[in-house]
């Protein structure tokens, strides 16, 4: 539609839709640069973030690693585990104080 022939109430509209447009576009360059930056960061584990983030992202980190000690958690079974697991929860409990 040729803004010259629109009537004011169209021109209105119009109006809106092109701001819309604006906003959309803003957002998409916003959400490109977000991307672009955070890929150009280097991952590193960061000390003062939660525990559960801090895991994920050695876990992106190392897959490795992450994926022999799976390994070896399956080879050691439950029993073991349950056991590893009372002698490893005290002592990290006492470093998280």
């Amino acid at each position: 539609m040729d803004a010259a022939l629109a009537t004011p109430a169209q021109r209105e509209v119009l109006k809106r839709i092109d701001a819309q447009r604006e906003r959309l576009h803003a957002r998409r360059l916003a959400l490109q640069q977000a991307r672009a930056l955070k890929d150009s960061t280097s991952p590193h584990v960061d000390a003062g973030a939660p525990l559960p983030v801090r895991l994920i992202t050695f876990a992106k980190l190392h897959p490795v690693a992450v994926a022999a000690a799976l390994g070896l958690a399956l080879a050691a079974g439950p029993g073991k585990l349950i056991r590893l697991a009372g002698v490893v929860l005290p002592i990290v409990m006492r470093m998280r104080r």
